[in-house]
């Protein structure tokens, strides 16, 4: 597409392409999993130290200065390879759906609470503190991150949980477990969320921050503010519309190795000593009482066939259409793209808000900016020309600020004074 704008010295025409590389030998597969259990899942709480063997697992926060808001976390892990193809660019894995399922060991603990409570109601040490105006607190899903030299690989049930101070001192366990529960950040890459609701330890120096959950704990047919009893099941379905959380799920198959983190705030505080406690309990894959946390996966891997010589992979066009009738310059959902070319830039053909179009274009004193739509699995880079015959890297700063939505923003210490007349930009989304 072509826009263009006017300056008070020249018109600047901007010149936005779509590159995508070929990938040879890549076989399909439609998969449709639904394994028993985990392939692993750990308590990630400084004191349990058979957190890889536990048959029931718990979710809590603690506002104690010396441990992770997010105290209580639970990692959960199932093992794809040899039930998908794996090692395929992560864009090649179409999603349909995702869900995960825990049962609640604990009898009455806690209220079922379906929606996110916003970081300011847990934050009664802060400020911006504001009343929660529901009973109870979610139960929600995220990522992993890890540190600690560690990754999705090398993390196991009978790996540490990371560095921990005295317990006598100010910081037993702040910020230092080796896998810990996180969500994309501005910038697109994973944060760690164990303390979005901040500290009052002054050794640490995060702020409060909002968190978008990947899923909220659901309960089919219970009223907002019951109490959850044991046996419940409890769904979580990931939201594959939003294409970092999509992305990751695209980049675990690739891998062969998808993980997640279920975490909550409910309060850590018992109710007497050795007592149960007002936050939930799981069933873990260990247990012989209960039902082991489940996974449910559906979608498609896509292979190189293209048996009608349309130039969009036959797999690609049963996963969004059904059959290999759809015309590769036919706009199908009239959002502006054709199918060959949402097929190349990895948008969705049947959404009108899955599309590669530039938004909010913009040129100020420091260069300009200007947003575009995205895909899953996808990595942008975004170049610039004066004549549209040699491209270099443009500089500027990529960020995601809106679901499906990226920002480029020129951060060029030659601009201005020494910007040509006419300067052409490009944004490549690449496999």
């Amino acid at each position: 597409m072509r826009l263009s704008f006017r300056t008070g010295r020249a018109i600047a025409r901007l010149l936005f392409l779509v590159t995508l590389g070929g990938i040879g030998g890549v076989k399909s597969a439609e998969f449709n999993l639904r394994p028993g259990q985990p392939t692993m899942d750990r308590q990630m709480y400084p004191f349990t130290f058979d957190g890889g063997t536990r048959p029931l697992g718990f979710t809590f926060g603690s506002f104690d200065p010396r441990f992770d808001t997010r105290d209580g976390q639970l990692l959960l892990g199932w093992d794809t390879a040899g039930l998908v193809p794996t090692n395929l660019p992560p864009s090649r894995y179409l999603l349909k759906r995702l869900r995960l399922t825990l049962t609640v060991a604990s009898d009455g603990s806690f209220e079922y609470d379906p929606t996110h409570d916003a970081v300011w109601t847990y934050a009664t040490n802060q400020p911006g503190y504001v009343a929660d105006e529901d009973l109870g607190r979610p139960v929600e899903l995220a990522g992993a991150g890890f540190r600690g030299g560690f990754t999705a690989a090398t993390f196991l049930e009978n790996s540490p949980y990371g560095p921990l101070g005295p317990i006598s001192g100010s910081n037993i366990s702040i910020g230092t477990r080796n896998a810990h529960a996180a969500v994309h950040g501005l910038d697109g890459a994973l944060m760690d969320i164990s303390n979005n609701v901040g500290q009052t330890n002054s050794e640490f120096t995060g702020e409060v921050f909002e968190i978008r959950p990947w899923a909220v704990g659901q309960v089919e047919g219970l009223a907002p503010g019951s109490p959850v009893l044991e046996g419940t099941p409890m769904h979580f379905d990931v939201d594959l519309e939003d294409p970092l959380v999509a992305g990751y799920v695209q980049a675990g198959l690739a891998e062969g190795r998808l993980r997640f983190f279920v975490t909550s705030l409910h309060p850590a505080a018992q109710s007497g000593f050795g007592g149960v406690g007002a936050y939930p309990l799981f069933y873990l894959r260990e247990t012989l009482l209960g039902t082991a946390p489940k996974l449910e996966l559906e979608g498609m891997a896509v292979g190189d066939d293209d048996t009608d010589e349309d130039g969009m992979p036959d797999d690609w066009e049963r996963f969004y259409f059904g059959n290999l009738g759809a015309e590769p310059g036919i706009d199908s959902d009239l959002d502006g793209e054709s199918n060959l070319r949402e097929w190349r830039a990895g948008t969705n053909p049947r959404s009108l808000a899955s599309v590669l179009v530039i938004r909010d274009f913009k040129e100020e004193v420091g260069g300009v900016s200007f947003r575009f739509g995205t895909a899953p699995g996808r990595r942008y880079e975004v170049e610039t020309s004066g004549d549209l015959k040699g491209w270099e890297g443009a500089l500027g700063k990529l960020t995601f600020p809106e679901v499906g939505v990226a920002e480029w923003v020129e951060e060029d210490p030659r601009v201005p004074p020494v910007a040509p007349g006419v300067r052409f930009f490009r944004v490549l989304s690449r496999e």
